[in-house]
């Protein structure tokens, strides 16, 4: 058997309420609809015990001692890549018999979730005191500093197809229709590189790089480009100019450039994202 239909423990205050009033059972059936056995175990229960509503279940023991859970609790925080499967081994060494899914519960209580772990460049310790270092920096720089920096960088575009997946909200079987295909073709797509800058008045020229950019065609890009970005944006005098550490920036050649062109150079950190992500 199934088990039994709970009733609200508004309806049963009500029956109560008519029932101490002088209706009998029969005609509380027939008012709320209800087995005459029902409405007559109501009322015993309200007479025997002083109230009608359900008393709070304990319901089954939990397998998880107290003791098994804080140490599960350690375990992810010291290292978050233990996966519930291994939780799952080491309660099994216990004598303790789960689901994988009882794990995670108990862990989502303790507001840990497995989610999917986010890539970021690798730092070592010279890459971390070198960020420590330029945010100390330029932590208390004005406004006034920020206005003056041209921001620049290069990134790729596919023109046909997607290096990343896509989600798409659609009923069910209709996966096919080809507003929810994404198309794909044998040999690439092909893809453009531009280089771009941009400051906070605005952006500056875009630029497509023509083949596999070197020092040389970074060089050309710059001489044609910059200045007449820093003009278009009313950058003022003493303007910096910022770029990522990419090979052919940190070149001796682009480096001889820009000490000709007595470009201002804005330290960027090792490791650090580029601007387009």
């Amino acid at each position: 058997m199934g088990a039994s239909k709970h009733l609200s423990n508004d309806l049963k205050t009500k029956i109560i309420q008519h029932h101490g009033l002088g209706e009998g059972y029969k005609k509380l059936s027939q008012r709320f609809k209800l087995p005459v056995s029902t409405v007559r175990n109501i009322a015993r229960n309200w007479k025997t015990t002083g109230t009608g509503l359900v008393k709070a279940r304990s319901g089954r023991p939990r397998k998880i001692s107290e003791r098994q859970r804080r140490r599960m609790v350690r375990t992810v925080t010291v290292n978050p890549q233990t996966s519930s499967k291994d939780l799952q081994h080491q309660l099994a060494a216990d004598g303790v018999t789960v689901h994988r899914s009882t794990i995670q519960r108990t862990l989502h209580k303790e507001m840990l979730y497995g989610r999917v772990m986010r890539k970021k460049p690798f730092l070592c310790t010279r890459h971390k005191r070198g960020r420590l270092r330029y945010a100390k920096a330029h932590l208390d720089k004005p406004a006034s500093f920020w206005n003056k920096v041209l921001w620049t960088d290069e990134t790729k575009i596919e023109l046909f197809g997607h290096n990343q997946g896509r989600y798409a909200w659609r009923k069910k079987n209709t996966a096919f229709q080809e507003k929810h295909l994404l198309p794909t073709i044998k040999f690439g797509g092909g893809s453009i590189m531009l280089w771009g800058c941009v400051s906070s008045a605005g952006t500056g020229n875009l630029v497509k790089v023509e083949e596999r950019m070197d020092s040389s065609q970074y060089q050309q890009i710059l001489e044609n480009n910059v200045q007449e970005s820093v003009t278009k944006l009313k950058l003022r005098r003493g303007w910096i100019f910022q770029q990522d550490n990419d090979p052919k920036h940190c070149s001796k050649s682009t480096k001889a450039f820009m000490q000709r062109n007595k470009y201002n150079i804005l330290e960027w950190p090792s490791q650090s994202p580029d601007l387009n992500y």
